[in-house]
């Protein structure tokens, strides 16, 4: 009773995340509907633009602007105010990194004088046998590497976002900062439950891709971080703050990068669309110090913090999000390929090719029906923008070599 308390008090209902307060366009394909569906006439909307929101149907809100009303894909826009893109991995010596040092310090101090054994210290300070930050640092370390290059992906046209100059941004936001900090610490823990696979070669591709995918999504102020799990179960997870990791036994059942796409814009819709509710820097309960400059050892994670995310890991592996939610991540999923110029059945034909395997028990106990994700997900398909576009089959049977 008492984690679903403290559940309670993190996160707010997907709906809530809609409904309360403005939106702020984030993308530059979104535009303003006349119906609430992708393939509806409609006029484009500038980045930055304020939205008053109406009413929500599906993936799609009712919005009014400058006098005039339509609809507007919940993919394109954030109830966050545009901000710089928050920096991940870097060694500076920045007033957060040297305060997260500090409170590590003072941490594992006060956890001395109350005569905790070495284990139990590093077990406070967020180490030993419940978190690996430090393969989460290597695969952060790899973020400059993996900055997106039209050259190297698909061959069409980039679709990234406008140039930072071109953008009206503010700071990076608390909540943002909150919500990256909850992340890198689920990820963690997902790094010592499965351990990071060290292929530098084929993450940095993974990356490529995933950052191109990410450019269309409504979070540009997240610095996506993309690996892959050492583990031949079938599976994908997307922590908090935009952390997505997959398992090599997912990675060796796609058969083309249109299918992984697909995979990996369902994961980033449920970053996109706050599918883990919003995160609140000043709550008095939200209590982490994992600082956002990884810089070693300044990794902390308080007790309650530590009851947000044994509920986080439940959700992942036994009780499965919502329904909804995982529908809506299906549905982006197709958005998102589409708009960086791959085929938008990809997804749809990984779930087919899924639906015959033995290995994904734990992914189908925590999502719906096979059969019914992949008859709404023709009905996506149907209204999407972007259509059958060939991918290069070459490149992704390259890589997916070095799974082997």
């Amino acid at each position: 009773m008492r984690k679903l308390l403290l559940l309670s008090l993190f996160i707010f209902s997907v709906v809530n995340v809609y409904s309360k307060g403005a939106l702020y366009v984030q993308n530059p394909k979104a535009k303003l509907l006349a119906e609430p569906q992708m393939n509806a006439e409609g006029s484009l909307l500038p980045l930055g633009e304020k939205l008053t929101p109406i009413t929500e149907q599906g993936l799609f809100v009712q919005v009014r602007t400058n006098e005039k009303t339509g609809w507007v894909s919940k993919l394109f826009v954030s109830p966050l105010p545009p901000s710089s893109q928050i920096q991940l991995g870097s060694k500076s010596q920045s007033v957060e990194a040297v305060v997260a040092r500090q409170r590590a310090s003072d941490f594992t101090k006060t956890a001395a004088a109350r005569g905790l054994s070495e284990t139990e210290k590093m077990r406070v300070r967020g180490g030993a046998d419940l978190y690996d930050f430090e393969s989460l640092r290597w695969l952060e370390s790899l973020g400059t590497e993996s900055k997106v290059d039209t050259n190297q992906t698909n061959g069409t046209s980039s679709t990234a976002f406008a140039k930072p100059e071109e953008r009206k941004v503010g700071s990076v936001s608390e909540e943002t900062k909150a919500e990256v900090k909850v992340g890198r610490s689920l990820a963690a823990r997902l790094l010592r439950k499965y351990p990071l696979w060290k292929n530098k070669d084929f993450t940095v591709y993974l990356g490529q891709v995933g950052k191109q995918i990410a450019s269309n999504s409504s979070r540009p102020e997240l610095s996506f971080t993309f690996g892959v799990l050492d583990t031949e179960e079938v599976n994908a997870f997307a922590c908090p703050g935009g952390f997505i990791l997959i398992t090599k036994g997912a990675l060796k059942n796609i058969r083309s990068e249109s299918e992984l796409a697909g995979v990996l814009g369902h994961e980033i819709g449920h970053v996109a669309l706050f599918h883990s509710g919003e995160f609140i820097q000043n709550n008095v309960y939200l209590d982490i110090i994992s600082s956002l400059l990884s810089p070693p050892g300044a990794e902390v994670v308080n007790q309650t913090t530590a009851n947000l995310l044994d509920e986080m890991e439940k959700q992942l592996f036994e009780s499965g999000r919502d329904s909804q939610a995982e529908y809506e991540a299906d549905e982006a999923g197709v958005v998102y390929a589409g708009s960086t110029g791959y085929g938008v059945a990809g997804l749809s034909n990984y779930l087919i090719s899924l639906s015959k395997l033995d290995k994904a028990d734990t992914l189908k106990k925590t999502h719906p029906d096979t059969s019914s994700r992949i008859a709404k997900l023709v009905k996506a398909e149907a209204t999407a923008q972007i259509k059958n576009v060939p991918s290069p089959k070459e490149r992704w049977y390259r890589y997916k070599a070095f799974l082997n």
